[in-house]
């Protein structure tokens, strides 16, 4: 089994929300891991690499593939439209959007049943209260402290849910 890298996955109850300002941080956290497996590339040259699968990525599904990356799992493309009474009313206007599928490698979902760990980390208001207090601290001039669960940055999750989520 690999390394885990930050222990066990933090958890609160709430309202899933969106927090930009750590986009960055999770963007790299892989390429660092990486690194930290003592793999001989720079953790930017595994950042850049990593970007450059992303766009290939992008091309493949455009073009109309789909694409299986063993041991990830199978990402693939759906398409959002407008519906039409008969066959011959479709065309390419009624395509709104593009939604991007992911399905994951069963081994990747068994290693994640089998060796994950959880801790609570409060509701997502006192995490948001501390982190109000933290900048109030910080404009005040005093020294800052780690507000986040394990030091992982991660204190919310991404994208858009219902009330009631459970999300690391």
């Amino acid at each position: 089994m690999a390394n885990r890298i930050i222990g066990a996955i933090p958890y609160s109850l709430g309202l899933r929300l969106k927090n930009p300002s750590e986009k960055d941080s999770e963007k790299e956290i892989v390429a660092k891991h990486i690194k930290e497996h003592g793999s001989s590339f720079s953790k930017g040259t595994i950042y850049g690499v990593l970007q450059d699968a992303v766009e290939c990525i992008v091309e493949c599904l455009q073009g109309g593939y789909g694409v299986n990356l063993d041991g990830l799992g199978k990402f693939g493309i759906s398409l959002k439209c407008s519906g039409a009474d008969m066959d011959e009313e479709f065309s390419a206007a009624n395509i709104t959007g593009v939604r991007v599928t992911f399905n994951p490698d069963a081994e990747m979902i068994h290693q994640l049943n089998t060796n994950t760990e959880f801790e609570y980390v409060g509701s997502r208001a006192a995490q948001m209260q501390a982190k109000k207090e933290e900048k109030a601290r910080v404009a005040a001039g005093e020294t800052t402290q780690d507000i986040t669960p394990s030091g992982s940055g991660n204190s919310g999750g991404s994208g858009s849910g219902d009330a009631g989520d459970v999300t690391p």
